[in-house]
Order: C-alpha cells, then sequence, then structure tokens
C-alpha cells in the first residue's frame, strides 16, 4: 500500500509550525499510553523554574520533529524519484522521528545525566527509547493497523529494527579515520560496503541517507535539533541565529548528494545555505549558555538531583509481573520506568514518610520553591585543550568535572592564605560557595563545527538526472575566516549564597572572584594576564608621550 494514502487523519495546531497533520495509522502510537506519558515531562527539564514559559512537553516536541521528518522525506521523495523511497521508508522515519524521545525520564537530560552519575549507572535514555519502542510496534492493534505497509512477520521485524537504528546508529563514524582517507577510491569503496554490512542492518548503501535524518551522529544537522532549537528559543524568548525562515530556506533546498570521500548518499544543501547550516551549530551554544545551562537552573538541578538520590531507595514503582522498583533501579524494568515522570517532585513532597531521607529531600525541593538557590559571585571561561594538553584530562563531561575539582581546592587555599594576611578571622576562610561548570558546545567535538562535515551541492540541482549529484564541502578559508577556532568552550564559576551580595560583604565577593582567577591561572587553565606594576614603578607621568605633547604645544609659536 502506498502512503500516504488520504487526506490527514488528525490537524493538530502548533505555535512553531502553524499546523502539524497527522497521517494514519500514526495517529495510533499517538494514542498510546507509552507514548502519552511524554505530556508529563518538560521538554527543557527544570528550565521553567528560570524561564517560566519554557513549559512545553517531549511530547509536542516529538509532534514536531515528526512533522518536519515527514515533510523532509516527502520533499524528497518529489524532487528525486531516482532514490526510490518507498511508502515502507517514509513511515519508518516518521515513526522514528516521532518516537525518538519516548524514553527519556524525570526531567529529561537530568534523569540520564547527573542522577544516573550518582547512582553508578550507565543509562542512557536513547537505549529505553529503543526497548519502549519494540514495546509499542510488538502490540497486536498497532501490528494489525501498520501491516499494509510494513508487511508482516520477518519484513515486519526488520521495519521495526530499521527504526531503532535510525535513532541510535552511528554508520559514519568510520569515515572520520585518517587511515580511510588516505584509500584510494576503489579500496575506499569496498571498506565502506564492508563496514555498512557489518554495521547496518536497516537498510543498504542506496538508502544510507535515510540515517541522516532524525538522528545525525556526524555533524548534528538533524530535525531532531530543528525543532528543538526553534521551539525551546521561541518558549524561552531568547532570540538565535537560527529562525523558521532559515529552516523553510534550508527545506527548499535539500537534496540527496553523494560523499565525495565516502561514496555515500547524505542529505546535502545547496552552497547558498552555508549560513543557515552554520546558524544551527551556534545556536545550539547560545542556547545552551543562555538557557540550558544558566547559572540559575545549574544550581537548581544540583538541588534536585540531592533530592532523588536522597528519597530514591523510599519511591517504588511497580513493574513486571507486580516486582517492585526503587528509583535508581527502573531503569532495569520497562513497565516500571514508564510509570515515572516528572511528578516525582510531587510524590516527594507529598510522601507521609518520616524517613530522614525523605525528611532530607523535601527539604531541597523547598530550597527550590523559596528560591534560596544562590547567585553566582565569579565565572571564567576556558578552552578544553588547555586542559587536555596540560593535565591530561580527558575532554567530556568527567574532565571538566575534574577541573572544577582543582580550581575549588585551589580557591580554597588562597582564600585561607587570605584570610590570615588580612586578619578575616576566619570569615573568609570558611565562606560557603560551590564551584560549577558549563560545557558550551555546538554539538561536536572541541575543535570541529559542525559546518566542517556538512555535505553541499553547487549550482542548480539535477534533478532529472537519475542519479545524486555529486557532493562537496565548504573549503578551509570559509572555515578560517567564519568559524571559531574552538567550537567548545568550558564555563567554570562560582555560586554562593545570595546575602554575599549584600553591600557590607562587597569586599569578600571581590576575593573570591580573584581567588577563582588565581586558582584558574595557577592550574594553568588560563593564561595569566599582564598585572600592572607597583605604584613604585610606574612612570614618571612627566615623561609620558601625552605630557610630551602638551609640553610640545605649550612652547610651539
Amino acid at each position: 500500500m502506498s502512503w500516504p494514502n488520504h487526506a490527514p487523519k488528525h490537524i493538530i495546531n502548533d505555535n512553531v509550525y502553524g499546523t502539524v497533520k497527522v497521517p494514519s495509522p500514526i495517529d495510533k502510537i499517538i494514542d498510546t499510553k507509552e507514548f502519552q506519558r511524554l505530556r508529563n515531562l518538560k521538554q527543557t527539564g527544570l528550565v521553567y523554574r528560570v524561564y517560566p514559559n519554557c513549559e512545553h512537553s517531549r511530547f509536542v516536541h516529538s509532534l514536531g520533529t515528526f512533522s518536519l521528518a515527514y515533510n523532509l522525506v516527502d520533499k524528497l521523495r518529489h524532487n528525486q524519484p531516482c532514490l526510490n523511497i518507498t511508502s515502507e521508508d517514509h513511515l519508518c522515519v516518521s515513526v522514528a522521528a516521532l518516537l525518538h524521545d519516548v524514553g527519556h525520564g524525570p526531567f529529561s537530560h537530568l534523569f540520564d545525566g547527573e542522577f544516573a552519575k550518582r547512582s553508578g549507572s550507565s543509562f542512557k535514555h536513547e537505549d529505553m527509547s529503543i526497548n519502549i519502542i519494540r514495546k509499542i510496534m510488538e502490540k497486536e492493534d498497532i501490528r494489525t493497523f501498520f501491516k499494509p505497509i510494513l508487511g508482516d512477520g520477518q519484513k515486519y521485524e526488520e521495519n521495526v529494527h530499521f527504526i531503532t537504528e535510525l535513532i541510535s546508529l552511528k554508520p559514519f563514524d568510520f569515515q572520520d579515520t585518517d587511515s580511510f582517507k588516505d584509500l584510494p577510491n576503489g579500496e575506499r569503496a569496498q571498506v565502506v560496503e564492508n563496514e555498512w554490512k557489518a554495521i547496518v542492518r536497516g537498510r543498504g548503501l542506496d538508502k544510507s541517507f535515510l540515517y541522516d535524518i532524525v538522528s545525525n551522529s556526524h555533524n548534528g544537522h538533524d530535525v531532531d535539533k530543528m525543532d528543538y532549537l526553534l521551539r525551546d528559543s521561541k518558549a524561552s524568548g531568547v532570540a538565535i541565529t537560527f529562525s523558521e525562515t532559515s529552516l523553510n530556506r534550508l527545506f527548499d533546498h535539500v537534496r540527496v548528494v553523494i560523499d565525495p570521500i565516502s561514496g555515500l548518499r547524505r542529505i546535502g544543501y545547496s552552497m547558498k545555505c552555508v549560513t543557515d547550516i552554520k546558524s544551527i551549530g551556534d545556536a545550539r551554544q547560545e542556547l545552551h549558555s543562555k538557557v540550558y545551562q544558566h547559572k540559575a537552573v545549574r544550581f537548581i538541578e544540583t538541588l534536585m538531583v540531592d533530592a532523588l538520590c536522597k528519597a530514591g531507595e523510599l519511591l517504588k514503582y511497580e513493574g513486571t509481573n507486580g516486582n517492585l522498583f526503587s528509583l535508581g533501579q527502573v531503569t532495569e524494568d520497562v513497565e516500571a520506568y514508564l510509570k515515572t515522570s516528572d511528578s516525582v517532585e510531587q510524590e516527594i513532597l507529598n510522601s507521609s514518610s518520616s524517613d530522614p531521607r525523605m525528611v532530607e529531600a523535601k527539604a531541597c525541593i523547598d530550597k527550590i520553591h523559596r528560591r534560596e538557590i544562590g547567585c553566582k559571585l565569579g565565572c571564567f571561561e576556558m578552552s578544553p585543550t588547555n586542559a587536555t594538553q596540560l593535565r591530561g584530562i580527558a575532554n567530556n563531561e568527567v574532565g571538566a568535572a575534574e577541573v572544577v575539582k582543582k580550581v575549588e581546592m585551589r580557591m580554597r587555599e588562597i582564600l585561607s592564605e587570605k584570610d590570615e594576611k588580612e586578619g578575616f578571622q576566619g570569615r573568609l576562610k570558611n565562606v560557603r560557595f560551590t564551584v560549577m561548570h558549563s560545557v558550551l558546545g555546538r554539538g561536536l567535538d572541541e575543535k570541529t563545527h559542525p559546518i566542517e562535515r556538512q555535505i553541499f551541492y553547487d549550482g542548480k540541482p539535477k534533478d532529472s538526472d537519475g542519479q545524486p549529484m555529486m557532493g562537496c564541502y565548504v573549503d578551509e578559508d570559509y572555515i578560517h575566516n567564519n568559524c571559531p577556532r574552538m567550537a567548545t568552550k568550558w564555563e567554570v564559576f562560582v555560586m554562593g549564597d545570595r546575602s554575599l551580595k549584600e553591600d557590607a560583604n562587597s569586599e569578600m565577593v571581590e576575593y573570591i572572584k580573584d581567588a577563582l582567577r588565581a586558582a584558574g591561572e595557577d592550574e594553568k587553565f588560563l593564561t595569566p594576564r599582564k598585572r600592572s606594576p607597583p605604584q613604585d614603578e610606574m612612570p614618571d607621568p612627566s615623561c609620558t608621550i601625552a605630557a610630551k605633547r602638551r609640553l610640545f604645544s605649550a612652547n610651539a609659536p
């Protein structure tokens, strides 16, 4: 059966795209309890505590991502019939886009981020998404509705596996190796074919471009990112360089092209859209800096993780066969996991338990409600390379946390020395503060701007030729002139009690700021500033150039 083959089943109003058209049988997935659960998960976690309008859910983001994926594949089917995109392909990509976030836990990335780390777990929401997708697609009524398009038996199972691959697979990683790029073209083709057969099961080499659409690990320019950038920017009121105009321009100029390095078919855009594509990575860093990793948001997240860790063992969720799982164990059972959502905050507050752990958890949440979250006392930005090259620290979240430990330790030494020297009688040495960090990237590693990995085509598309055009990458001059040398930066900042901002404590705040900067320099994470010479070493004002000019003017005829 061709798909879609009739008018959409539902037309949903959307505050970003105007409307989202939902064809059958996509509506059957939307009506499942697994997908409806996403209504109770906020898209941006705890950001709404700082940006009150950021209360939109994973549900609406998933609908928006589905809409973009559906429309993008539809354009490719219309513009390039030679690609032989089938109804199966179109539906599978659409389902993957709709369900890509179905595995998120309470407070979204907080659950599989800091909470998982504190719990000693390596859980990632993508793994749970795959488990839940299989659970949804195995439902008898879902199989019945999808059977005319996705087939039955083994064929249906292969299409479901393809859907999971579109979310989790990284099939293009081998292209980044120097050994691959040094191979002759003929040998490259053989390597590509062997790697593809070893890694990918869902589709063959001729459909490789489908893996670029929903979750693009190669350059990050996928419909998931496009939707959340636009949606979160609109909700927070924080303007970004990527806009709805940029999105429409990209969709007007999208084509499948041949990767000049690997020979694979990839999603490409017209060379005149370079600025629009570049704005995706830049907008990501901007939103992370101003919204997702806002200083107050980061501090609130720390309090919430404390609450979840303290109360986690006391919160129980019923899973398979009636077994009970604590909050930290729900990742072991899909049924138990599906019972968790952002409502865990209210579960803690409503608990009648007198256990000290629950009391402490409530106290953490009460601090958030009363906005006892501290304030920023100082910060500095640094390049991850300073940590990796000078100190041998891994360039990832673990590395940034290691930087924070070293900076805080050195800060306390500096403040202790200053306390004794200035006679603060322990006030400066014992001041309470927390050193934290933010990792502000464009989606890839610290040195690679995503635009470097995007394929383009030059000139007008030749859709009637019966085969995709040869693509190209932007030249090094463009990268050199338009992209920062470091695509990722780390920000280290100090949070302290709000009372420190009072006039009576202004001197202490200045000491803390100076200690932060000095600690960064001592640990070689920062380049030392040029200090002004002591007053007794300053040059005689009468010898300055300005003074000589005034003297010359006075003596002039």
